[in-house]
């Protein structure tokens, strides 16, 4: 892989040159990119007190996730209607699959288990087309400061919530023998805000590193991240969030001096065990380690993965049993509520809703977003890869009931690689798209 510049490490994977031009001085492509920061807000927002059962029920909250969902649906027909560079982009493969996971999940309605699964389904394919006119309308970076606005928004509430009513930004977590622990939520289960402020650390690096943010907010924005994120206690968006970091770093940590630190500090690690070892005390030291990282200070929480053996065997069961046509979206919180209420893999998510064919297109999904950590051209693109693939390994990252920050993520990675342009023509010639129309209207 070739190592993108020192400081100005942007590339782009898709020619632009052919697409229409688009003037952020149009109301169209202003409410576009206020569309985004509102969907990235609203998808996973739930503020309420306690840690109540996950369920979806219509009220204020969901009817403005609906009218976001709307909004964001009908932008999309509209550009596929019009838009030739849009048909052909969700004529892609990535595109295809998703389409196609969802249709299975769609075909499961009469047999769902959720009454949500439908509108979920529904939900989603609206946002896919939804991302896809906002990739082509505003580009890479148009769309990945719209999430960093978004994200910005929900770490401000979490952390103001957390801090001055902690009746709703604590998150009191029961775990075995009775211990509570106390997380950071404030918008949403600690899980999804973890992830939010991870995704919202690497796009504010990423766009530190690109000059696009000068060094005073880029630090406060990395302080607020951090801080939030150390808050939920969610390990798994800790360590996916620092693989996105190292991944959009790694020109850094591979120049002289990145390697001559790292040298030097496995030389220490070395000195380090030994001694331990020399010592006899390496199943003390190891135990004490784990036990760091758990949060009932139990180091059988480490090993056992945090449950997730048994709660990923039970979702294995449950799968067999309509290994076909699926049990539809948002079966989790009724099939497993003695298990955490989620598959906590997005694969077994993809399987539980829309069957084995669905699970098989989502490992595609996952394997392909892989492939562009250490192969597409966009440095962001690599990063936020990263961070979706291991988030998913553990949570349900992606295919939300209303998508939020990390499903458009996930849109993006998978669609922005291979989005098509329009063939052989110049800027403006494709008048009528949503692109075309935000040019028209400067």
């Amino acid at each position: 892989m070739t190592a993108p510049a020192a400081h100005h490490p942007e590339a782009s994977s898709p020619p632009e040159a052919s697409a229409p031009t688009t003037s952020w001085g149009s109301p169209l492509v202003i409410s576009m990119w206020l569309l985004i920061v509102v969907a990235v807000v609203m998808g996973p927002l739930d503020i309420s007190s306690g840690a109540p059962k996950m369920t979806v029920g219509l009220d204020s909250t969901v009817a403005c996730k609906l009218l976001v969902a709307g909004l964001a649906s009908m932008l999309g027909l509209y550009a596929v209607l019009t838009s030739t560079a849009t048909r052909q982009t969700l004529m892609t493969l990535p595109s295809v699959a998703i389409i196609t996971i969802l249709l299975l999940a769609g075909l499961a309605t009469p047999i769902a288990i959720s009454s949500t699964s439908l509108p979920t389904t529904l939900i989603n394919f609206g946002y896919l087309m939804f991302t896809v006119t906002a990739l082509l309308t505003l580009k890479l970076r148009g769309v990945g400061l719209a999430l960093l606005a978004g994200v910005t928004v929900t770490c401000s509430i979490a952390l103001s919530l957390w801090f001055f009513v902690p009746s709703y930004g604590v998150f009191p977590e029961l775990l075995e023998g009775g211990l509570i622990v106390k997380r950071l939520s404030g918008t949403a289960h600690p899980n999804a805000v973890g992830r939010a402020m991870m995704l919202g650390l690497i796009l504010t690096l990423y766009f530190y590193r690109t000059d696009v943010l000068p060094a005073l907010p880029t630090g406060v924005l990395v302080g607020m991240f951090t801080l939030a994120a150390y808050l939920t206690l969610s390990r798994t968006a800790m360590v996916a969030g620092a693989a996105g970091v190292v991944i959009l770093y790694l020109d850094v940590i591979f120049s002289r001096a990145g390697i001559l630190a790292m040298s030097f500090a496995v030389v220490l690690g070395i000195c380090g065990v030994t001694t331990i070892y020399m010592q006899g005390d390496e199943d003390r030291f190891i135990d004490k380690i784990l036990t760091k990282f758990s949060k009932s200070g139990n180091a059988e929480e480490i090993t056992s993965g945090t449950g997730r053996s048994e709660i990923w065997a039970k979702a294995a069961s449950l799968i067999g049993n309509r290994p076909i046509i699926g049990h539809g979206f948002n079966a989790a919180p009724t099939l497993m509520i003695d298990h955490s209420q989620a598959t906590h893999n997005a694969v077994l998510q993809a399987t539980l809703a829309a069957g084995i064919i669905g699970g098989v297109l989502m490992f595609g999904l996952m394997a392909w977003n892989v492939y562009l950590v250490t192969s597409s051209n966009a440095l962001l693109i690599r990063a936020l890869a990263a961070l979706i693939v291991i988030a998913s390994l553990a949570e349900d990252a992606v295919l939300e009931t209303f998508p939020g920050p990390l499903t458009i993520a996930f849109f993006v990675c998978s669609v922005y690689p291979v989005m098509v342009t329009a063939p052989n023509s110049q800027p403006g010639t494709e008048s009528r798209s949503i692109a075309g129309l935000a040019g028209d209207a400067a």
